[in-house]
This record gives structure tokens, sequence and C-alpha cells, in this order.
């Protein structure tokens, strides 16, 4: 992951890696644009071996993609992006355990920054329990869920090995009103899912 999702750059800075090859995209033009990278360290691209055109793609060198690349990029550097998606991650993470500590249904909760998960399971709170994840995603997608006179569906993003875990990588310009609205209706839906499996 990289470009702040999860609070660095790069999120292999957390764990002061530095690879021989780094291959990385998405995010890059903020989704506007098709577009993906490579940087090596030099001795693996070395320009004497690899001199310019020594290789080939007929989708290579997009100039467009790459200016809103670049775009993108500086934009990302007018703003703190590092401090504040930890900040929001941990505000997030912390309103998904207190969802953990109601419900015995909530396995693992983890996550760094604004890429955050959480695991389904039996009540042992370690077997996956894809039935259940099926059904929270059934429910969300009724579109009933109310809160404040108003009603609400809930798409949720599942996967997992068991295809058991519920991510969460929302928007780094998400807010602390709609943080707060996601964790009341994955509340809501928890509390009816859990309820009707009485």
């Amino acid at each position: 992951m990289a470009f702040y999702r999860t609070g660095k750059f790069f999120a292999m800075e957390h764990f002061n890696i530095t690879p021989d090859v780094l291959v990385f995209g998405k995010a890059m033009t903020n989704g506007l644009n098709p577009l993906a990278g490579l940087w090596a360290r030099e001795a693996l691209i070395n320009p004497k071996v690899f001199p310019p055109g020594s290789t080939h793609s007929t989708f290579s060198s997009n100039p467009l993609d790459t200016a809103v690349a670049l775009e993108a990029i500086q934009m990302m550097a007018e703003k703190d992006y590092e401090s504040m998606v930890m900040e929001k991650g941990a505000y997030l993470l912390e309103g998904l355990k207190e969802l953990q500590r109601r419900y015995r249904i909530i396995g693992d909760v983890d996550g760094l920054g604004l890429a955050l998960r959480v695991e389904i399971c039996r009540e042992d709170g370690y077997t996956p329990d894809k039935a259940m994840t099926d059904r929270l995603l059934e429910e969300g997608m009724k579109a009933e869920l109310t809160t404040n006179g108003k009603q609400y569906g809930l798409i949720l993003d599942i996967g997992g090995y068991h295809k058991n875990v519920i991510t969460l990588a929302p928007s780094l310009e998400i807010t602390r009103p709609e943080m707060d609205l996601a964790i009341t209706l994955l509340d809501l839906l928890f509390a009816r899912v859990t309820r009707s499996a009485a």
C-alpha cells in the first residue's frame, strides 16, 4: 500500500524495509487514470545495462497518466497526510474496537492508518464465520438502517481467505462525523444480525 493509505507514503516505511524492487500504482492518480510504476535499486536498472529505449511496451509512456500522477502527488504534498491519516485511523479503529467489545461475533480488529479490518467469527472469537458475514452483507444491502431520522444501506467490502473479513479503506479526507456515522451503521447492523441469529 502506498500514498498515505497507512499513514506513510509507502506502507513499508512503518517497518524500515528497503526493497530491491518496488511496484506501485492504483492510488498514484487518485483513481482518475490507470497507472503503475516501478522503482529498483540502480544496480538492477543500471542505465549502462538498460539504456533508454532498451525495453518496450505498447502501453508505456502515457503523458496524460503521468501528468495526473504528478498533480495528485503534488496535492498530497500540500497536506500533512502522515499525521492526519494516523489520527483518523486511530479514531476509527477505537470505534471498531468498541464494537468488538460489544459483539462476540467480532474476532480480530486491526489495521494501520486508514487500512482497517474487522474479522467476523463464531462466538469463540476465532473460528471464521462466512455465513454470518454473508448475513451482514445481505442486511446492509437492504438499506433499512435508521439513524437520526434517515435510512441508510451499508455496502461492505468483504475479503480474507475465508471471506469473513470486512475491510475499511475510506477516503483519506473522511471526517469525524462520517466515521461516527460508519460506526453507528455498523453497530445497527451487528445488533440486527445478532438479534435475528439468537
